[in-house]
């Protein structure tokens, strides 16, 4: 199990890094925004879709997306506002 945690940790970075992190978060958890470079623009349900294309280039299954999305909002919980 800990070889898919590190995967989804990997990924969860790379649709950090692919948006510059500029995703906005409530402090429950809940992704309000995403602004995606690819698209040029700011969205409300392009979260899913992002996370979804990384996995796709992860060569990860439909139903693992929601393990990626929760490491997508544990890591930008834990950062500091700054």
């Amino acid at each position: 199990m800990a070889n898919f945690e590190k995967l989804y940790k990997r990924v969860a970075s790379q649709v950090i890094e692919r948006c510059h992190g500029a995703i906005k978060i409530k402090k429950k958890g809940k992704i309000i925004q995403v602004y995606d470079p690819k698209r040029h623009m700011w969205s409300i349900g392009l979260a899913g879709l992002v996370i979804k294309e990384e996995c796709k280039l992860a060569n990860l299954r439909d139903w693992e997306v929601a393990n990626v999305r929760h490491y997508v909002i544990e890591d930008l919980l834990s950062k500091p506002d700054g």
